[in-house]
């Protein structure tokens, strides 16, 4: 059994301790967060609230798509292969996810993976944290919707970061860049709609990487099948 420490800061360090639980003063209250064995990452004990006023009627032919905020058509963006995207995202009540959905526009002989990840902050940043819950082998190779089966619970008010990878350079139906969020600011005057590395095939590693690049473009549409 690990002993586990206390501290009490102001924020965050970027320098970890192993097995520390920190008190983050945050406003009239503070945030908890656990330090892994090695110090390398800090994960939250409560849900951060990250949710805002967002309605989510309850729709199962028309399912909602992480990231999206506006009623503008989507458009198709061409993949890079072995690409990993991430989208962050929360829900505003309890959505018991029943499948994971993308949409193939252009095919291209291959396989994707779509996968959720919960939040860990690294050097005082909000990044995409451990695996949570994911399907693979979706054949990219003909159009059309492809529906991996899951049985997850979303809970309100976390924040979850939505994740797509493909083996081959497929065109899927995409949020336009306007259609995304801002939540994760913006580079000089263009908004930074979701972030990505480098991977192998189509394979969602089970905790997610910590070097991650802003991008500004149009995003997969990742579909959140449930009610």
């Amino acid at each position: 059994m690990s002993v586990i420490r206390f501290a009490k800061v102001a924020s965050l360090p970027a320098t970890l301790q192993p097995n520390t639980m920190y008190l983050v003063r945050v406003g009239a209250g503070f945030d908890l967060y656990v330090s892994d064995a090695t110090g390398s990452m800090a994960y939250p004990v409560n849900p951060v609230e990250h949710a805002g006023a967002i309605a989510w009627p309850r729709r199962l032919n028309t399912p909602k798509i992480a990231g999206d905020v506006t009623a503008q058509g989507l458009t198709g963006q061409v993949l890079i292969a072995s690409r990993q995207y991430f989208v962050p995202f929360t829900v505003p009540c309890t959505v018991s996810l029943t499948g994971l959905r993308l949409s193939v526009f252009t095919p291209a002989v291959g396989t994707a993976s779509i996968g959720i990840y919960g939040n860990t902050q690294v050097a005082g940043n909000d990044t995409p944290g451990n695996l949570l819950v994911s399907v693979t082998g979706l054949d990219t190779g003909a159009t059309g919707d492809k529906t991996g089966t899951v049985s997850y619970t979303l809970n309100p008010s976390v924040l979850y970061w939505a994740s797509l990878i493909c083996s081959a350079a497929v065109t899927l139906r995409a949020l336009s860049a306007a259609s995304n969020q801002t939540s994760l600011g913006r580079n000089a005057n263009a908004g930074i709609t979701h972030l990505f590395a480098a991977g192998s095939g189509s394979t969602l590693p089970t905790t997610a990487p910590t070097s991650l690049t802003d991008s500004g473009s149009a995003t997969p549409a990742i579909y959140l099948v449930g009610s």
